[in-house]
Order: structure tokens, then sequence, then C-alpha cells
């Protein structure tokens, strides 16, 4: 399915807009007669996701989904330039997110699955040798599918797929990091992923924001 940029909800543009401009107008630089810039950054991160319309779905089948599931999330980033205090980071982040459900089924169980690639842009504030906080914000491509998986002692393959959408999104975030290695973070991802009509006429539909906390490692960046 097409990306359709129709259903982006719009608050996340202009507040990367609103935030990132006056970075922008001052120029890329390399900060020559300020603080080093960081190399590229890494980060790596699991935790939970919280997506409450999937839950509010109604499957025609009965049952349904739980509106807690897990997410992992991989980040790379690097030093730009100084805006004041802050300095500002881009790149892009890669995560996977999903949960189980328990609709009737005639192989096996139904599963939500998610994913997302954003380009990405972080204001830190702090060392990070120390303590920091990124501001965070993103947006990118966000893929969800709801399939009944076949599995076996071989393995799992997708039996049948009910819904399948992928569209342009957004999230935003802040991150801590305690210390050079531990980072804990939380996001709000907002995309609109339409009606569910593969499990019924009036299943519902997908929206945002869906809601990750996850906890994790950074490195490099010196």
């Amino acid at each position: 399915m097409a990306v359709q940029f129709r259903n982006i909800a719009p608050w996340p543009l202009w507040i990367l807009l609103a935030v990132s401009s006056p970075a922008l107008c001052q120029g890329f630089d390399s900060d020559e007669d300020g603080p080093a810039l960081s190399r590229w950054a890494f980060t790596t991160s699991l935790g939970v996701s919280s997506w409450d319309a999937l839950q509010d779905l109604d499957p025609e089948a009965g049952g349904g989904f739980n509106s807690v599931g897990w997410n992992i999330d991989f980040g790379a980033h690097r030093g730009v330039t100084h805006w004041g205090p802050a300095e500002v980071l881009l790149g892009a982040d890669f995560g996977l997110f999903g949960t189980e459900g328990d609709i009737p089924a005639l192989r096996g169980d139904f599963t939500q699955r998610g994913l997302y690639l954003t380009p990405s842009a972080k204001f830190r504030y702090g060392e990070r040798a120390r303590t920091y906080l990124d501001l965070e914000l993103g947006i990118g491509w966000y893929k969800v599918d709801i399939v009944e998986l076949n599995c076996s002692s071989y393995g799992c393959s997708d039996y049948n797929e009910p819904f399948d959408s992928d569209e342009l999104g957004a999230y935003v975030g802040v991150t801590a990091g305690l210390g050079p290695w531990f980072i804990v973070g939380l996001r709000a991802h907002m995309a609109d992923f339409g009606e569910v009509s593969g499990l019924g006429a009036d299943a519902g539909e997908l929206t945002g924001p869906i809601y990750t906390l996850n906890i994790g490692a950074a490195w490099g960046g010196g």
C-alpha cells in the first residue's frame, strides 16, 4: 500500500519546524569556537508499547488484542551544530513493535506487528559523559499488519493477513541519559492506519498515539 501523506497528524510537523528552524537559520557549521560536536552515536533499547486503539478494536469473530506489547528501537545520530545550550544531532531511528491477540483463529494466534523508519532530530541538553536530556522529533514511514500465524516445529509463517497498512507518521519524545551508557526514553508515535475492515465491517480503525517506554544503552559519540 502506498504511503499517504494526508493521513499524518499535522502537529508533529509544526513542532519539528518550530524547534529546528532557529538552528537551521544559524547554519549547520562545525562550531569550531564552541564545544566539540558529538561524532556518530548509537543507541539500542528494549521496552513496552501501549496502543489503546488496538485494544478498542471489535473483531466480528470476537476476542481482541492486548493494548500493551513490546518495542525494540535502534538509533544513529551525529552532532551537526549548537543551538543555544543544546547540541543538535541528526540521524534516524528504526524500530519494531507488536502484541498478541485472542481472536478465534483456524491455525494459530493473531498477532499485531509494526515497524518504523524515521529520520529524526535530537536536541541534547547536558554532557553525555554525565547526565543529559534529549528532546526528540522524527518523521517517517510506519507499517502495521495483523496476521494469523501458522507455527510448527520448523518455525512460523503467515497463514492469514486480514490487515496491512503503511503510512507516513511522526513521533515526539524525551530520552534521559544517565552516564555514558544507560538511557531511558518515552515517545508518542502518531499515524493513521485506517479502517481494519479485514476483521469485520465495524471492527474499528487504528490511529495513534502509540506510546513506547524503553531502556537501553548508548555508545560512540566521542
